[in-house]
């Protein structure tokens, strides 16, 4: 009977193993430093440009009135077609604003200036009726000249006052309009120039203080 004899296996060169490891690795190493050194020196580029882009992409602070690009106040012109852009320097006119701040002291408002005349008593008639009238006035006007100047002339400003009042029908100065008519009449008698001065007074009102009709 035949006997089948194992066929061994055949052995591995110790020699050649250890030889392909000894070559390997210096070559591993060597790529690691080769790995090592491209990220530094991405890691330094990526840095430089970082540093270096403000300079160059600084943001631009704009004033009133400026837009990018231009100057104050420049008109500027649409982009045209094929996607050209205005010319740097020309942008939308803006009109500058101007803030003032609230005053912190109230506008002095000036006092108002009376000038107070001596009631007058006349008599008042027409063919129908004859009434007594007696009415008190004080004068306001809008500066101090023309209160001097009344005050100085005193007897030529009730003399006007006078002819106006005693010229009143004794009616009508008891109604509302009578009233307002003989107010405005006082005011163009006094405001006339006294003779010799070239200009007038500035009455701007005339208010009642006693008013009597009997």
């Amino acid at each position: 009977m035949a006997t089948i004899k194992p066929i061994p296996a055949p052995a591995r060169d110790a020699k050649s193993s250890g030889g392909i490891g000894r070559i390997l690795r210096p070559l591993l190493a060597i790529l690691v430093l080769l790995l090592v050194a491209a990220a530094s020196a991405g890691a330094t580029w990526f840095i430089t440009q970082r540093l270096q882009q403000p300079q160059g992409g600084a943001p631009v602070q704009l004033g009133v009135g400026q837009v990018p690009g231009g100057q104050p106040g420049q008109p500027g012109q649409p982009g045209q077609a094929g996607g050209v852009q205005g010319q740097p320097g020309q942008g939308p006119q803006a009109t500058p604003t101007t803030f003032v701040a609230p005053s912190a002291t109230p506008i002095a408002v000036p006092a108002p200036i009376f000038v107070p005349i001596e009631a007058f008593t006349v008599t008042l008639q027409n063919a129908d009726t004859e009434r007594i009238m007696h009415v008190g006035l004080t004068l306001r006007v809008s500066d101090e000249q023309t209160r001097t100047r009344l005050e100085k002339y005193m007897p030529e400003v009730r003399s006007r006052i006078l002819m106006v009042l005693s010229s009143q029908s004794p009616t009508a100065v008891q109604t509302q309009q009578g009233k307002t008519d003989m107010i405005t009449a006082i005011k163009q008698a006094v405001n006339r120039p006294f003779s010799p001065l070239p200009d007038g007074q500035y009455v701007t009102d005339v208010l009642f203080t006693a008013f009597v009709v009997q």
